[in-house]
This record gives C-alpha cells, sequence and structure tokens, in this order.
C-alpha cells in the first residue's frame, strides 16, 4: 500500500488563522501524493481534467468538478497526460470551529449539523454526499465566491477573516443546495446500482451462505431499506431471488450431470444437511415446476 503523507495545517495556515486558500498550481509537489490532513478541504477544479483518488474510490474529474475532502481521509489527484489544460483547482481549507468554537476537534463537516449556523440545513439534507458537478450558471457563482474568499485571504485588508466566514458559509449553503438538487438523481442512479450489484452478487456466490445483512454491508445501507428498494426494482425480495436462483441451478444440473438431485442441491446452497436427508428428487422437481410456472 502507497505511503500516505500526513499534512498539518501548520504547513499551510498563517499562525493564529483557522482558514487557509490556495491555487493547487501554487504548490505542485502536492499533486500525485497520496496524503491526509487534520483540516476540510474544498477542491474546486477550473482547468485541465485529472483522476482524484479519495478514500480508496477514483474519480475522473475535470473542470467544475467540487470535492469535500472530510479530515484524516487520504486523497490525491493526478493530472491526465492526455489533458489539453493544466490541471488547477481552488483548495479551500478550514477547520470546524472557524464557524462555531464548540464543535471545534470534530473530524466531519457533517459536525456542521451540530452548529447553530448550519443546524436546519444539515437535519434537513439528511446526509451528505462529497463530490458535485457543477455546469451552467452555477459554475461562474462558485467560481466567483471562491475567487472571491482568495483575494481576501491574499489582501489582509481590515475584517477580511469576517468576509472569508461569510462567503465560506454562502459557499456551504450553495453546496447543500446543490446537493438537494442532484439528491434524487443520484438516489435513482444509486438504487440501480444497488439492485444490479445484488443481482450479480447472488449469480456468482448462490453456492454460498448469503443474507440481506451481508448484502447491505457490501453497499453500506441499511437492509430494509435495500430490501425496499429490490422489491420494489424486481418485483420479488431479495431471499426470492436467492431461492429462485439456487432452483433454477439445480434444475440447470439435473438436466446436465448424473449427480443425485441431493448432492447436486447442497452444491447450489441448500442446506446440506437438508438437502441430504430430507429432501426427495420428486420435492426437488415440484419445485422446480413451480417456480417455472
Amino acid at each position: 500500500m502507497e505511503d500516505i503523507k500526513i499534512l498539518t495545517k501548520d504547513l499551510f495556515f498563517r499562525p493564529g488563522e483557522r482558514v487557509h486558500i490556495q491555487m493547487s498550481n501554487e504548490v505542485p509537489d502536492y499533486i500525485g501524493i497520496l496524503h491526509s490532513h487534520d483540516y476540510i478541504e474544498v477542491v474546486y477544479i477550473i482547468s485541465g481534467s485529472a483522476t482524484h483518488e479519495i478514500d480508496g474510490k477514483t474519480y475522473d474529474v475535470k473542470r467544475g468538478d467540487l470535492f469535500i475532502v472530510n479530515m484524516h481521509t487520504p486523497h490525491m489527484f493526478r493530472q491526465k497526460e492526455d489533458s489539453k489544460e493544466p490541471f488547477v483547482a481552488y483548495d479551500l481549507m478550514f477547520t470546524l470551529d472557524f464557524f462555531d468554537q464548540s464543535i471545534t476537534g470534530n473530524h466531519y463537516i457533517e459536525k456542521l449539523n451540530d452548529s447553530f449556523m448550519f443546524y436546519s440545513l444539515f437535519r434537513d439534507s439528511g446526509k451528505f454526499i462529497p463530490y458535485f458537478s457543477v455546469s451552467g450558471s452555477a459554475h461562474a457563482m462558485f467560481g466567483e465566491l471562491f475567487n472571491k474568499i482568495y483575494l481576501e485571504h491574499r489582501g489582509r485588508e481590515s475584517g477580511y477573516i469576517e468576509m472569508i466566514r461569510a462567503y465560506l458559509s454562502q459557499l456551504i449553503v450553495s453546496i447543500l443546495r446543490l446537493e438537494n438538487s442532484q439528491s434524487d438523481e443520484r438516489d435513482s442512479h444509486h438504487a440501480e446500482q444497488m439492485v444490479e450489484f445484488v443481482c450479480d452478487y447472488i449469480k456468482e456466490h448462490f453456492s454460498e451462505r448469503i443474507s440481506v445483512s451481508s448484502l447491505a454491508e457490501k453497499v453500506y445501507v441499511n437492509p430494509d431499506y435495500l430490501g425496499r428498494v429490490f422489491r420494489s426494482a424486481k418485483g420479488i425480495t431479495i431471499g426470492s431471488m436467492i431461492q429462485k436462483t439456487r432452483i433454477e441451478q439445480v434444475c440447470h444440473r439435473l438436466n446436465t450431470t448424473k449427480a443425485p438431485v441431493a448432492e447436486i442441491a447442497a452444491e447450489c446452497g441448500f442446506d446440506r444437511a437438508e438437502a441430504l436427508n430430507s429432501f426427495t428428487e420428486e420435492k426437488y422437481i415440484r419445485e422446480v415446476k413451480s417456480q417455472e410456472d
């Protein structure tokens, strides 16, 4: 496994400050280096294309993509060799107590729901997704916000910290609005992916012990939720799909091998003791026929 470089805010933040912003091309040494940090980072790409590896997942990213990277989350950007433009992004870094000192020490941006300023927004949102694609008029709006923060931070005029806090608050609210506008499409796509994964997994592992709980763990959702989504998409429960797949395999092998039906059934995932001691060939054939009918 690649070593993870640990970056601390002392490398970038001015003494006594809890917010920092820079352009990625101002610190090129960190592009292509897997690292984590003790601050939250919001990255907004304004030029070029790259791959972004974050928390074990890899994304193809381009101009207009926005990422939120929580504290202690390994990630890195790699510029694509065929990119027609240089990779450039705003890197906006801050600690949660920049907004509210009562939540100092927390690691995740979701903890802003404990802040008086953002509580109602995070409560209504229900969840927070770290990756967004920004286009159209929203792209200009986000670019302007990042640029205002960048100029305030560089200019250091009187009251610049308060101005940055105001702009950053506006940025977070805008991100939450974007998340809400994209949530239906994301949820639908995610549901399709989950159902497809479950079907493929059952086809490949029908001979093994499978439970709704174990499948839910693999797709990182609640078992009840996974069950509802699957039944809505397929019209049957996950348990019925597992049973149906196993019976289909028994039927196929009965037609292609001369092995005893109980042995075939056990190989296809039915309980071995039950398959060898309790079930008769006629019972399996009846089950197969009932499924086919």
